[in-house]
């Protein structure tokens, strides 16, 4: 009988605090005139319990629907390797440099895109205004309406702006920066400070240019942001094909069309890639 009486008063010491945590929010339903203690009647306790369920189900959707889904993709480049490209599913371009890894989910879901970098890539980000792009880096969140620039991400934090416009927002909350075209963010003495970028500043991601298990389609495309003397467009029906490819010479279109047993041909600044005849 004694261990029921102390159960029972911890029971409704706890639901005594409840109570007041509603009643300082303004939680509560309007009291009525009872003999007994508001919230020691049923009607209180299963409202209550209703509205302690809603609560963790709203502190839970609030605190997941812009994270990155818990199945991350992870795309790494490797110590002293030429920069390493590929496509995500939205059509935005990544050229990671060396020693720099990338984690981004199969689809986009929600109202951001997310990725999180570690270490230094190009990006070419493609637009979308009601889904807009977030880099998570250690020092900053950088937001991406839709732009081409690179970052790196480590100790000396900077970012340059190639086309379009881009914020930077440390992660403390102390400072936003917005760059555009032509323009530098870097972290200095404890703050980001603008600055005009320099000549040649984005010539190192291009050099040589490695593709891993990649789609010919997608390695079209990404020739077509790099380089402006040439186009390439792919047959719809040799898209899909694979290859592990690295980029470093005038005839690479021709090394392609080999290693898949393919044919191309030259018309004014276009290489058409198809099927052999």
């Amino acid at each position: 009988m004694v261990f029921k009486e102390k159960e029972d008063k911890i029971t409704n010491t706890a639901w005594e605090h409840l109570y007041q945590r509603f009643e300082q929010d303004g939680l509560l339903p309007e009291k009525s005139t009872l003999k007994h203690p508001f919230w020691k009647t049923a009607p209180f306790r299963t409202w209550a319990a209703v509205m302690t369920l809603l609560m963790i189900s709203v502190c839970y959707k609030m605190q997941h629907r812009n994270t990155p889904g818990k199945d991350l993709q992870v795309i790494h480049n490797e110590a002293n390797a030429p920069t390493l490209a590929t496509l995500l599913h939205d059509g935005s371009i990544v050229c990671l440099s060396e020693q720099t890894s990338l984690k981004y989910p199969d689809t986009f879901d929600g109202n951001k895109r997310e990725v999180i970098l570690k270490g230094d890539a190009f990006f070419d980000v493609k637009k979308n205004p009601e889904q807009p792009f977030f880099i998570d880096t250690e020092l900053a969140t950088v937001e991406v309406p839709g732009t081409s620039f690179h970052v790196r991400s480590d100790d000396s934090f900077s970012l340059s702006v190639r086309d379009g416009e881009v914020r930077v927002s440390l992660k403390d909350r102390r400072q936003t920066v917005s760059a555009k075209a032509g323009e530098t963010v870097s972290f200095h003495s404890g703050r980001l400070q603008l600055s005009k970028t320099g000549t040649n500043s984005f010539d190192g991601y291009f050099r040589q240019i490695h593709f891993k298990d990649e789609r010919l389609d997608n390695i079209a495309l990404i020739i077509n942001m790099i380089f402006d003397s040439v186009r390439i467009k792919v047959a719809p029906e040799v898209e899909s094909r694979r290859i592990t490819f690295t980029l470093s010479g005038n005839n690479d279109i021709e090394a392609i069309c080999l290693a898949l047993n393919l044919q191309y041909r030259k018309q004014d600044h276009t290489i058409y890639i198809s099927k052999q005849e």
